[in-house]
C-alpha cells in the first residue's frame, strides 16, 4: 500500500522521504534515489540536519547570543545590536551595546555564553573593527565555547557577476539601484550595501578564518559548509545560496 501511494505521488510530482533517511543517507545516494532531489538535496539535508545546534542542546549548553537581532527573536538567545532597548520588546533578551566600543564593564554584565552568532553582520564592520568585536567575542565566551560567523560569499558573488546571474540573486538591491541597471551596479550594491546599512568588507571563507587567526583567540577555526555535520538551515546558514560560514572554538 505504501509502495502504491509513493507511486502515485511520484506521477504527480511529490515525494515521500522520511527525515530520518533524508539525514541518515548520503547525498550522492539520496539523489539517486529521488531524482527530483537533484542540486536540492543538499539544502534538503542541511534543514533536516541537527547540526550545531542539537549538539548544543543535548549537551546542556543553551546560552547563546546573538549579535544583530534583524528582529527575528528564538530560545535560548539573548541578543544585542544598536536599537534603543525601548523599540525592542524583548525585556532581559535584549541590550543595546555597540560591540566595537564596549567596555569590559558592559561586556561583564552580559555574563558569559555557550555559542556567539552573528549572521550577515560582521561585513558591517571594517576588517578594523572585526577584529575589535572578535576580542570582545572571546571575553564573552565559555571555555571551548563557539563563535559563528556567516556573511555574504564574495567567491558566491564573483561567480553570480561572472556567469550573469547577478540580478537574479538580488532583488533587494532595487532598493538602490534602477532594475534597468547594468550588472556591475548589482554587484557593487552586493560590495557596499544599502547607505543606512553599508558593508564595509568582503569575505569568503579564507577572509573570515584570517581574520580568526590574526586574533589569536580561537582554535579549531574552519568553514562549514552544507554539507558538514555542524550545518542547519537557518541555524548556521540562514542565506543558503549566498552566505559563506565558519566555526571556531574559544583556546
Amino acid at each position: 500500500m505504501k509502495q502504491f501511494l509513493s507511486g502515485i505521488l511520484d506521477k504527480l510530482g511529490f515525494m515521500v522521504v522520511t527525515k530520518r533517511k533524508i539525514k541518515t543517507y548520503q547525498l550522492a545516494k539520496l539523489e539517486q534515489e529521488y531524482p527530483m532531489l537533484e542540486d536540492k538535496g543538499i539544502f534538503i539535508k542541511a534543514r533536516a540536519n541537527g547540526g550545531l545546534k542539537e549538539k548544543l542542546v543535548a549537551q546542556g549548553k543553551t546560552r547563546w547570543l546573538e549579535i544583530g537581532c534583524g528582529g527575528t527573536f528564538d530560545d535560548y538567545f539573548v541578543y544585542i545590536d544598536l536599537f534603543p532597548e525601548t523599540l525592542v520588546n524583548q525585556k532581559g533578551k535584549y541590550y543595546r551595546l555597540d560591540m566595537v566600543n564596549a567596555t569590559d564593564e558592559s561586556l561583564q554584565k552580559l555574563g558569559k555564553f555557550d555559542l556567539i552568532r552573528m549572521q550577515h553582520v560582521f561585513e558591517h564592520f571594517t576588517p578594523e573593527a572585526g577584529r575589535t568585536v572578535l576580542e570582545n567575542c572571546a571575553k564573552l565566551l565559555n571555555k571551548d565555547g563557539y563563535i559563528l560567523i556567516s556573511t555574504p560569499d564574495l567567491r558566491k558573488y564573483i561567480g553570480f557577476y561572472l556567469s550573469g546571474q547577478i540580478r537574479n540573486n538580488f532583488d533587494w538591491a532595487l532598493n538602490r539601484i534602477p532594475k534597468d541597471s547594468p550588472n556591475s551596479f548589482y554587484f557593487s550594491v552586493f560590495s557596499h550595501s544599502l547607505p543606512f546599512e553599508k558593508h564595509e568588507w568582503c569575505y569568503d571563507a579564507e577572509g573570515l578564518l584570517y581574520q580568526m587567526e590574526t586574533v589569536g583567540k580561537f582554535k579549531n577555526a574552519r568553514e562549514i559548509t552544507l554539507e558538514d555535520e555542524m550545518a542547519n538551515i537557518p541555524f548556521t546558514h540562514n542565506r543558503p545560496n549566498e552566505d559563506v560560514c565558519v566555526l571556531a572554538q574559544l583556546k
